[in-house]
């Protein structure tokens, strides 16, 4: 139910407009992670990016069309910001392990949903992981087994955390968090048996 216009002047303000966006990224379809995918035209939800690809796992996409058709109410965000894009027809199904390019990579990363995935950005020593929220605080970096309460399946997020921070520890990839509170850019080191979430520009 998104009806302001502060996020396309945030893009306005960097020098964008919201015809220049050519993929959108859902790493989920929570109501947190698709809230701009939509905009108020004439009473409608008509997308906000209108050139743009929707990226969207299969399996998280059925996962949550199935929970609309059992009570729309309690997942109100897939009427008005992921249903009118799949109307549209500006969708993308795509598996959690999709390539888009050289430069843009999805990787699965299950747990916090059925079907989340995190983005892969750059070139080896000069890229980037987008969580989305396969992380949601850096405890869980110093702690990986810490499940988020809401989490579909907080056995797999432990797994899925560990795997990925193993991948990315000591190494210059840039880890980009959805919810750690700003600076929320970073790397990883190891800390024990966990790891520790260092901010982009500390040591």
């Amino acid at each position: 139910m998104m009806k302001s216009e502060q996020y396309e002047k945030n893009l306005a303000a960097a020098g964008f407009s919201v015809s220049d966006i050519d993929y959108v990224m859902c790493t989920h379809l929570h109501g947190d992670h698709v809230g701009w995918n939509t905009r108020l035209e004439n009473n409608r939800w008509v997308p906000t990016f209108p050139n743009a690809k929707y990226l969207f796992a299969d399996r998280e996409l059925e996962y949550w069309k199935q929970k609309e058709k059992e009570d729309a109410t309690k997942v109100p965000w897939m009427t008005d910001s992921v249903l009118p894009i799949v109307a549209a027809g500006r969708n993308e199904i795509v598996k959690s392990d999709h390539t888009l390019s050289e430069l843009v990579k999805l990787i699965p990363t299950p747990g916090h949903t059925i079907d989340h995935f995190s983005v892969h950005v750059g070139k080896p020593g000069q890229d980037a992981v987008i969580t989305g929220d396969m992380i949601h605080s850096p405890i869980q970096a110093r702690y990986p087994e810490l499940a988020h309460f809401i989490d579909y399946d907080g056995k797999q997020g432990v797994e899925t955390r560990r795997k990925l921070f193993e991948r990315l520890v000591d190494t210059p990839t840039l880890m980009c968090t959805a919810h750690f509170p700003s600076p929320s850019t970073g790397h990883m080191t190891r800390w024990g048996n966990g790891f520790r979430f260092v901010e982009y520009g500390r040591s």
